[in-house]
């Protein structure tokens, strides 16, 4: 049985911490989730090691469905509840899975010999059909997950993590931030994505710590704040657009007490260091800017806790991992987390993974003991000759307050080889664009040598993103060119 396994089925024995629904409002102790994911245990030991793909919205029948593929070998597949029916098609073409576990009715029926499950249609098995799920124990090397992403380029790829690559993922992101049984956890990111997988499911799984779930942000939106102060709730993980949208909504926190908070946690892309300031500013709680990748789960640790935190740096590395930069400042991962290959592309592997370093693509200072995250390396601007760093550009485009989002993105041009456009959101959508557009040149005249301002600022009602909040930078850029091209 491999040390995942070993650690979920301690939730058997577990009756006096569990999952609350404060969506619709039920609660389940860990030993009852765990018993009624043993419904599934005869479908799924049919096979071993096959693709399970789980199509659920947040709720505590997913994490059942999640365990049982876990413990009997098979490989979960997690995707986002609000995916397309065209892009599920393509994703299932993709990973061709041999279950589909989702209530949605757009996928009621059979297709290309994949079979359709609603757990609604699970009953409970009799005890003499109920598989053990000790007779699946597996080894450590074999696959627990496969991550889907259509990635911000468009090209899919799928992260396999094996057994072993959570296990001790999970243990080190519990050691560095000081998860214990008694941290109550909010999780309202959805449950499709390794945010929430890694950094409240997992951790409130082996620890059997409480934990809050949600549907969804925009379902407690309002209530964000009073809910962390009734649920005495000490973590929430959360992505930047949701920060900009509780920077956006008025509330009233004085009468709430927050105190049990140690922090936010914000990941998925990087948080604007002015995002940042105005948050802790505004609400009085800091928020920690988390690094990590599908393929390696969160790697660094940025803990507002610390005496000597400043925000701006995606501080230390956990301890299940080394980090260093190469000569061209790109990040390089080692360790126990990174992943073990991508599904039916091994060529790619061979090409990120050398001498067991995993090359992230990303660009990153190291300075006062601190990483410093800088940009993707292949969304660099080379104008003139000049290595031009996107997000440099846009944290001076943040200091405008009316500014909610930011992308800067080079086009061709003849003569420099690419030219600077730059596009935003505003949080008013009636607000004078020409006078931002004044006060943003005057803010990166004031900040920024000449050679690297935009060209142009455009406006948009909101940037384009993927379903995990990551910034299509190249949705970006083509609307970049139909502008700059007119």
């Amino acid at each position: 049985m491999s040390l995942l396994q070993q650690k979920l089925i301690e939730l058997r024995e577990t009756s006096d911490k569990g999952v609350k629904d404060i969506t619709l409002d039920t609660y389940k102790s860990y030993e009852e989730i765990f018993k009624r994911s043993e419904r599934y245990s005869h479908e799924f030991s049919k096979s071993n090691q096959e693709i399970i793909s789980v199509v659920l919205p947040n709720s505590i029948e997913y994490l059942e469905v999640m365990i049982a593929c876990l413990m009997t070998g098979n490989i979960f597949n997690p995707i986002p509840y609000f995916t397309s029916d065209d892009e599920l098609n393509r994703i299932f073409e993709y990973v061709n899975p041999r279950l589909v576990i989702s209530d949605r009715k757009i996928i009621s029926k059979k297709k290309n010999n994949i079979s359709f499950i609603n757990p609604e249609d699970i009953k409970e098995v009799s005890s003499d059909k109920k598989k053990n799920f000790q007779d699946s124990s597996i080894e450590g090397s074999k696959i627990a997950s496969l991550y889907y992403s259509s990635g911000t380029t468009g090209s899919p790829k799928g992260v396999l993590y094996s057994h072993d690559n959570v296990y001790y993922l999970i243990e080190s992101i519990i050691r560095g931030f000081g998860f214990t049984k008694e941290t109550k956890h909010f999780s309202i990111l959805p449950f499709g994505h390794t945010a929430s997988i890694n950094y409240n499911i997992f951790p409130s799984l082996f620890l059997q710590s409480e934990m809050v779930i949600a549907e969804s942000f925009t379902n407690i939106a309002p209530r964000f704040f009073k809910i962390i102060s009734n649920e005495e709730i000490n973590y929430v993980q959360v992505v930047p657009t949701i920060v900009y949208m509780l920077l956006k909504i008025r509330y009233k926190t004085d009468d709430l007490n927050l105190s049990s908070l140690m922090f936010l946690g914000c990941g998925s892309s990087i948080l604007p260091l002015e995002s940042q300031i105005q948050f802790e500013k505004k609400f009085n709680i800091r928020i920690g800017n988390l690094y990590g990748l599908s393929e390696t789960g969160p790697t660094h640790i940025d803990d507002p806790r610390a005496d000597d935190w400043v925000p701006g740096t995606i501080g230390i590395p956990l301890d299940v991992n080394e980090c260093k930069l190469s000569q061209d400042s790109e990040v390089l991962i080692k360790g126990k987390n990174v992943f073990t290959g991508y599904y039916k592309n091994e060529a790619l592997f061979g090409e990120v993974v050398k001498d067991g370093w995993f090359h992230t693509g990303d660009l990153a200072e190291y300075q006062n003991g601190k990483f410093i995250y800088k940009d993707r390396s292949k969304d660099l601007i080379i104008k003139g000759g000049i290595n031009i760093v996107p997000a440099e550009i846009e944290e001076v485009l943040y200091m405008e307050e009316e500014v909610l989002e930011s992308a800067v993105v080079g086009v061709f041009n003849e003569v420099h080889g690419e030219e600077i456009i730059a596009a935003v959101s505003l949080k008013d959508q009636k607000a004078d664009q020409e006078a931002i557009k004044s006060s943003l040149y005057g803010l990166l005249a004031s900040n920024l040598s000449s050679y690297k301002h935009p060209i142009d600022i455009i406006f948009l009602e909101s940037l384009p993103k993927t379903h995990s909040g990551k910034l299509k930078r190249r949705e970006v850029r083509s609307i970049a060119e139909d502008e700059y091209n007119k």
